[in-house]
């Protein structure tokens, strides 16, 4: 995992860096110039004519300093300041001023970013926190209509780093190379289209300064540590048996897709309880598996089971509700709930959980917004997703699995964001893969947060194999399920 700050946690960073360690500004500044030439030499070795735009803040500073290191290495980089003089931080004014004693041209405010071979975006960095306008928003549309590469300190300017969204508009860089840590802005949409590929320097900056725990990116090296060991004595047994509720009629492909996912992420063993009318379609689907038709002895299958997934394809039917509600009643165990599960407690507020903390919860946007009766649209919470996930968590007492571009996984306390998966993933039965596989993790022992971010990453990577085998435009939830095959 790796942690993703917000502006006030990676300032809170470089504060103490600076006063309690005692390492000056100044030499932390060069130390960022120098990253951003050393990137620009690497990835762009042709680009001889450079256009640095720098503004008053400290990412100014670097951007002036990276100037004067280009111009050393030989490069002809020169610098558009935008912005007022007397504004300038104490650090960019040196930095400035070092610039032209070394022979270094600050352009006249006219002036374009056409002609160059490259820009290097150094105008606001993560500080920023309001709307961009007037001149300043002027050149950054410049900046897009170039048709120049470009190389963004820190972040893109425009793009707010603690959730990603543009404050008016933003620069849309091709490179960022960012300092001591990743930002939120730079994984969350649509400011993560806006960044390009992300280069995290070491500039010297530690975690000594964060006074919380920040949230966490989930990488694919993670995985392998996150999933539950195997033994070489173990039997069918030993692996878990997750009773699935899911499937009524005519939906007996939710139930199939889930059950899939869970023997293909371990399960030992999987019962799908469904509809009577999915029978055949479940068992020549996955033969693996127990069918239990919806008529049978729920209790049954419950006393049988060491983790229960419901929600799939389940609908919203009187006997569906029937289903939930002996399940609620009756079962404290590891419990993963989806679908029309949430939307049945969604609009019978009756119904809860009689463990919280063995419970996931994994809704997609709306599915949020029915949950939070109305105090955030699908809209909002697409666009803020971290905003109302932790709050939700810390009230309910549950693990909330929100699904989305940048799914977050949050107990209330600890946050996870799961950084793989692709736009493929947007595809009918996607979220019933993913709740087979949380479901099988939870059979298989895990604890609810980390099955929930493990079964998170695993469903990403499986997205991101199947989009690699076959295109994003034309995977489909099946081939998410069996691509964990090749990811495990």
């Amino acid at each position: 995992m790796k942690y993703l700050l917000t502006s006030a946690q990676m300032q809170a960073c470089d504060s103490t860096q600076i006063d309690q360690y005692g390492m000056p500004s100044v030499v932390l500044m060069e130390r960022a110039a120098l990253a951003v030439r050393d990137a620009v030499l690497e990835r762009f070795p042709d680009a001889q004519r450079i256009l640095v735009i720098c503004g008053s803040g400290n990412n100014g500073g670097d951007g002036f300093a990276a100037a004067r290191l280009l111009n050393l290495a030989g490069r002809r980089a020169e610098v558009l300041f935008v912005g007022k003089h007397d504004h300038m931080t104490q650090e960019t004014a040196r930095q400035a001023e070092i610039f032209e004693k070394h022979g270094g041209q600050v352009l006249p405010d006219e002036t374009t970013p056409k002609g160059y071979d490259l820009i290097i975006d150094a105008l606001f960095g993560i500080g920023l926190c309001r709307e961009v306008i007037g001149k300043y928003a002027d050149l950054i549309r410049a900046v897009n209509l170039s048709g120049t590469k470009v190389v963004a300190v820190d972040i893109p300017s425009g793009v707010s780093a603690d959730d990603g969204q543009i404050l008016g508009c933003a620069v849309r860089a091709d490179l960022t190379v960012t300092m001591a840590f990743a930002k939120l802005g730079h994984v969350l949409y649509p400011g993560a289209e806006y960044c390009g590929e992300v280069i995290t320097a070491d500039i010297g900056i530690t975690s000594a300064g964060l006074k919380e725990d920040p949230v966490m990116g989930l990488e694919r090296g993670d995985l392998k540590g996150m999933l539950p060991p195997r033994r070489k004595t173990a039997n069918k047994g030993t692996y878990g048996k997750l009773l699935l509720i899911a499937g009524g009629p005519h939906m007996a492909g939710a139930a199939c897709l889930a059950g899939r996912a869970a023997y293909r992420t371990g399960c030992g063993l999987v019962c799908i309880c469904s509809e009577e009318e999915n029978r055949i379609i479940v068992q020549s689907s996955v033969p693996e598996a127990i069918f239990a038709p919806w008529s049978d002895d729920l209790k049954r299958w419950l006393d049988w089971a060491d983790a229960v997934a419901v929600g799939p394809g389940l609908g919203q039917s009187h006997r569906s509700l029937e289903l939930l509600t002996e399940l609620l009643l009756t079962w404290s165990g590891p419990l993963v709930i989806d679908a029309d599960a949430l939307n049945l407690m969604a609009s019978h507020r009756d119904l809860a959980v009689l463990n919280p903390a063995q419970t996931v919860v994994t809704p997609h946007p709306g599915e949020m917004a029915r949950l939070l009766e109305g105090d955030a649209d699908a809209a909002e919470i697409s666009a803020l997703p971290l905003s109302c996930a932790g709050p939700y968590a810390k009230s309910s007492g549950q693990v909330l699995v929100l699904k989305g571009a940048r799914t977050v996984i949050t107990d209330g306390e600890e946050t996870w964001l799961n950084l793989t998966g692709n736009e493929g993933m947007a595809t009918g039965g996607s979220g019933d893969t993913l709740t087979g596989i949380i479901g099988s993790l939870m059979a298989q022992g895990l604890g609810a947060m980390d099955a929930a971010g493990c079964g998170v990453l695993l469903h990403g990577m499986a997205g991101d194999a199947a989009a690699a085998a076959m295109g994003s435009r034309s995977m489909t939830a099946g081939d998410i399920a069996d691509s964990i095959q090749a990811v495990m």
